[in-house]
């Protein structure tokens, strides 16, 4: 018989073909700890290094995205980095440091409450490439098992007016672009 590796990087969702998933919304929740995704899991990602605790709860999914810490960092940028993802592992009850990888694998089955915020950003209906204003859920900080975690709705972030503008300018563009050209009435038969 041959033994397999657990892959513990690997995330499974244990859900049926076809089943949509939900996904958290932003408030405070106690969630359980179900896998880690890195981004150079992804073939053609190509954006900065990142590492994902995917976590449940009430039967809901979210992902608590950390950016990992490069070389081109600032000094400062560099120790908020370890230190917010530090503090997530200490909050899921991980003790022993001396490993990162094990470190991160050992937060798995582990539950916290962690706060989530909305984001707003521009996107782009992938249907007709018409701009939208898009939603994202982000990690914003989390605390021990059972601790006391705050949400507010004010924490969340809508668009500037800068990128208000912006929007509003690509819209104006999109939808000059899909008019129907009109037909002048002296060049009509009738």
């Amino acid at each position: 018989m041959k033994v397999l590796p657990f892959d513990l990087n690997t995330t499974t969702t244990g859900r049926n073909e076809g089943e949509k998933l939900e996904f958290l919304r932003p408030g405070a929740y106690s969630c359980k700890i179900t896998g880690i995704i890195t981004s150079d899991q992804y073939e053609d990602y190509k954006g900065s290094p990142y590492i994902s605790f995917n976590v449940t709860s009430g039967g809901k999914i979210a992902r608590a995205r950390f950016w990992t810490v490069k070389e081109t960092d600032k000094p400062s940028t560099q120790d908020w980095k370890k230190k917010q993802i530090k503090e997530f592992l200490v909050n899921a009850g991980v003790k022993d440091f001396s490993d990162d990888s094990k470190a991160m694998n050992s937060a798995i089955g582990n539950s916290l409450m962690i706060t989530f915020i909305s984001e707003e950003y521009i996107g782009t209906n992938r249907d007709t490439k018409e701009p939208v204003i898009r939603e994202a859920v982000k990690y914003r900080w989390s605390a021990k098992d059972r601790g006391k975690c705050s949400y507010n709705p004010d924490m969340n972030q809508t668009l500037s007016e800068d990128d208000m503008q912006e929007f509003k300018s690509r819209h104006v563009q999109w939808s000059d672009s899909q008019s129907i050209p009109s037909i002048d009435s002296e060049d009509t038969p009738f």
